[in-house]
């Protein structure tokens, strides 16, 4: 007959399980490295994360597991798996592991738009990411600034907010964002006016990406 384990032998045992949990989730957070490298005190953090490229958290955000609780000139108070640590400001250095810095950290404007400054062709231009968009998109005007042979390109009709308007499918030699290049992105160049070019997913589906709050990271796939 199978003995009945005494309320004392299941206390011990549930406490004993929940200690073995506690020390798992602490060791999962002291294994995620991260270095605070710069600070807006009150309001937010530049932190590289197992040393990836730094990304900005606003104070209350979450990004990657790390939770920014605090701010200062001194550096950071963060939660990572439940566990807080105080870390103080150093100096960024740069990746320290093959295949880290293909990172794109974007904070959204006053109107929540995410802008970037960047490049098509090496000429500087100025993004707005769409993720609705199905291709990266640029203005005649823009095409025409750049050196674009977009004549030559296949004839397309694109929807405008003013309605279909004609454009022509290229293939951009190379557009880049914070340092971080993709080559040969099929683009639209529309008759439509446009004050910036459209960062569509022409672009885009070479990353994963992740928004919190006012932030949003691009890391290359």
């Amino acid at each position: 007959m199978s003995q009945i384990p005494t309320p004392t032998r299941v206390n011990s045992r549930a406490l004993a399980i929940a200690l073995l949990l506690a020390a798992l989730l602490a060791g999962e957070a002291a294994a995620i490295d991260v270095q605070v490298v710069g600070v807006s005190p009150g309001s937010s953090a530049e932190v590289a994360i197992d040393g990836n490229a730094p990304i900005t958290i606003g104070v209350g955000e979450t990004i990657e597991g790390v939770t920014l609780i605090s701010a200062d000139r001194r550096g950071a108070v963060v939660q990572v798996g439940g566990v807080k640590r105080t870390l103080p400001l150093v100096s960024y250095r740069g990746p320290t592991r093959e295949g880290a810095g293909d990172t794109i950290t974007l904070r959204a404007d006053k109107a929540g738009h995410f802008l970037a400054e960047g490049s098509i062709n090496g000429r500087r231009v100025v993004f707005l990411v769409d993720t609705g968009a199905t291709t990266v998109a640029i203005s005649r005007p823009d095409a025409e600034r750049l050196g674009i042979d977009y004549r030559s390109g296949q004839p397309v009709l694109s929807e405008t907010a003013n309605g279909i308007g004609r454009g022509w499918r290229v293939t951009l030699d190379s557009v880049a964002i914070g340092g971080t290049t993709v080559h040969n992105v099929v683009a639209d160049v529309t008759d439509s006016s446009m004050s910036v070019a459209l960062l569509g997913m022409t672009f885009l589906n070479h990353f994963d990406m992740q928004r919190s709050g006012a932030t949003l990271v691009l890391r290359r796939r």
